[in-house]
C-alpha cells in the first residue's frame, strides 16, 4: 500500500504526481494539488441539480402540504449547513476526506464503514439518475424501458471518467447555465400552461387528524435521506485552499449551497409538479420527469438528459473513488479509478433492472440513519473537540485502532434508527422520528465519551475525549 502524504510536509512531485489522476483516493491532499476557488465551487456544484432533490420537493408537499413543507426545507437547509460547516473546515484544514477522517475517529472499522457507505449509496443514486433519464426517454419517444437504461448509462459513459484535479469542474461550468435556464423555462411554462392556482395553499394527501407528526418535521425527516451530502462536502472540501476557507464553509458548501439545493430545488419541485401533474400523481416516482417532458416536450427531455449529465459525473467519479477505497483497503492494491468507471457503468444498468423508483424512499431512510450519525459525531468531534488533537498527524508509535467508543456510539445510534423504522406498526411516532432520534444519539452520546474520557484519562495527552482517536493514522 503507497505512503500517505501529510499536507505540508514537503511531499516530492513523484507523490503527487502518482496520484493527482486519482484525486489523492487514499492519501492526504498536499499543498501543491489544492485547486482554486472556482474550481472547487464547480466541482463541487454538480450536487446541487440531481432530480432526487426536485423529487424529495414534490413528495413533501404532497404528504405534508406546500407551507408545511416550505418550512420543513428551510429547517433542513440550516440543519445541513449547521453539521456541514465544521467537515469543511476539517477538510481544508487537514487535506483528509471522509476516509482518513473517520479513521481517526472511528478507527479502522469505522474507516472501512463509511468508505462501504459511499460506494453504496453513490452507486445507488447513480442508478436513480440514470433511471430518470432511462424513464424520460421511454415516456416521450416509446420502447422498451430495459434498451434505454443502457443507452442512460453507456451514452454518457465518456464523460464520467473525469476527476476533480482534471474534469468535473469545466463539464459543470459549461452545463451550469444551461440547467439554470431550463429550470427558468419549466417554472415559466408551468405558471403559463398549466395549472398553478392554489398550489400554495395545498394541504397535502394525509389528513390533519391522520398526521402522527407535523408536516415540517416529516420535510426534514425525509431530507436527512440525503445527508450523504455531508461527507462528499468534506471529501470536495479537502482540495480547497486555506484562503479560500471561510468562501468554502458560507458559500461553497454552507447555507448557500444548502438553501439552493435543498429549498430552491424543492419549491422548484413542488410548484411544476403540482401545477402539470393531477394531485394524485404529483408524489408518483417519476413525477418530476414526466411533468417536465409533458411541459416542454422536446425541450424538457434535453433538460433532463443536461441535468443529469452534470449529477451523474458526480455520482460516477464518487462510486468509483469509493470503490477505489474498498479495493485498497481490502487488497492494499492501486486499481485505476479510470477502469472502475466502467464497472459502476455495468453495476448500474444490472441495477437498473430492479425498479429503483419502488424502493426510493425506504432506501434514503437507511441511508440517512447511517449518515446523519456519522455526520453528528464527525461535527461534534471538529466544533468541540479541538482540530489539532484529534486530527493530528500520526507518528512513527502510533497506530489505528479496530475501533473507538465513537464507532459504539455510531453503530449503537443507527442500530436504534434501524429499529425504530422497522416498528413503524408498533410505533409509529418513533418510527416517522427515527432519523431525528439517531441523531440525537449519536451526538449526545459522542458528548458523554468526551466528558467520560476527560474524566478518566486526564493525565494523558491528548485525552479530550477522541484520545483514542488521536492514535489513528493519518
Amino acid at each position: 500500500m503507497s505512503t500517505r502524504a501529510p499536507v505540508g510536509d514537503g511531499s516530492t512531485p513523484q507523490i503527487v504526481e502518482e496520484h493527482r489522476d486519482d484525486d489523492f483516493a487514499t492519501q492526504v491532499v498536499p499543498a501543491e494539488a489544492r485547486l482554486s476557488r472556482g474550481k472547487v465551487h464547480m466541482a463541487s456544484w454538480a450536487m446541487l441539480v440531481g432530480m432526487i432533490y426536485l423529487f424529495q420537493g414534490a413528495l413533501a408537499a404532497t404528504l405534508a402540504g406546500t407551507k408545511q413543507a416550505i418550512i420543513g426545507l428551510l429547517v433542513s437547509a440550516a440543519l445541513m449547513a449547521l453539521f456541514n460547516m465544521p467537515m469543511v473546515r476539517l477538510g481544508i484544514s487537514t487535506g483528509k476526506g471522509s476516509s482518513l477522517a473517520s479513521e481517526q475517529v472511528f478507527g479502522k472499522l469505522g474507516r472501512f464503514l463509511i468508505i462501504l457507505l459511499l460506494a453504496i449509496a453513490t452507486i445507488y443514486f447513480t442508478v436513480f439518475e440514470g433511471s430518470v433519464i432511462a424513464v424520460s426517454f421511454q415516456h416521450y419517444v416509446g420502447g422498451d424501458l430495459r434498451i434505454w437504461y443502457v443507452v442512460a448509462v453507456v451514452g454518457m459513459l465518456p464523460l464520467m471518467m473525469g476527476a476533480v484535479l482534471t474534469w468535473l469542474d469545466k463539464i459543470n461550468a459549461v452545463l451550469l447555465p444551461l440547467y439554470v435556464a431550463g429550470v427558468l423555462a419549466a417554472v415559466v411554462l408551468a405558471a403559463m400552461n398549466g395549472n398553478p392556482t392554489g398550489w400554495l395553499e395545498y394541504p397535502g394527501v394525509v389528513p390533519a387528524a391522520a398526521q402522527v407528526i407535523p408536516g415540517w418535521v416529516t420535510t426534514v425527516v425525509i431530507y436527512l435521506g440525503v445527508w450523504l451530502i455531508i461527507p462528499v462536502s468534506n471529501d470536495f472540501s479537502r482540495f480547497g485552499r486555506n484562503e479560500d476557507a471561510r468562501y468554502h464553509r458560507w458559500v461553497t458548501f454552507g447555507p448557500v449551497f444548502t438553501t439552493i439545493t435543498l429549498v430552491v430545488n424543492g419549491i422548484i419541485g413542488m410548484f411544476v409538479v403540482q401545477s402539470v401533474l393531477p394531485r394524485s400523481e404529483a408524489a408518483s416516482e417519476v413525477g418530476v420527469a414526466i411533468a417536465l417532458v409533458q411541459l416542454m416536450g422536446v425541450v424538457g427531455l434535453v433538460f433532463i438528459v443536461v441535468t443529469q449529465m452534470r449529477i451523474q459525473t458526480l455520482n460516477f467519479y464518487l462510486s468509483s473513488l469509493n470503490i477505489q477505497r474498498l479495493i485498497q483497503e481490502a487488497t492494499g492494491r492501486r486499481v485505476r479509478r479510470k477502469l472502475l468507471v466502467a464497472v459502476v457503468a455495468v453495476v448500474a444498468v444490472v441495477l437498473m433492472l430492479t425498479d429503483v423508483f419502488s424502493y426510493l424512499l425506504q432506501t434514503l431512510q437507511w441511508f440517512g440513519i447511517f449518515f446523519v450519525g456519522w455526520g453528528g459525531i464527525m461535527a461534534t468531534c471538529v466544533a468541540f473537540g479541538g482540530m489539532r488533537t484529534n486530527f493530528a498527524p500520526a507518528t512513527e508509535t502510533t497506530k489505528p485502532r479496530l475501533l473507538t467508543p465513537a464507532t459504539a456510539v455510531w453503530l449503537f445510534s443507527a442500530a436504534v434508527g434501524i429499529a425504530l423504522l422497522q416498528s413503524a406498526e408498533a410505533l409509529p411516532l418513533l418510527a416517522q422520528l427515527a432519523p431525528i432520534i439517531s441523531l440525537g444519539i449519536a451526538v449526545v452520546g459522542y458528548l458523554l465519551v468526551v466528558l467520560a474520557q476527560r474524566f478518566t484519562d486526564r493525565a494523558e495527552p491528548g485525552s479530550n475525549g477522541v484520545a483514542v482517536i488521536s492514535r489513528g493514522s493519518s
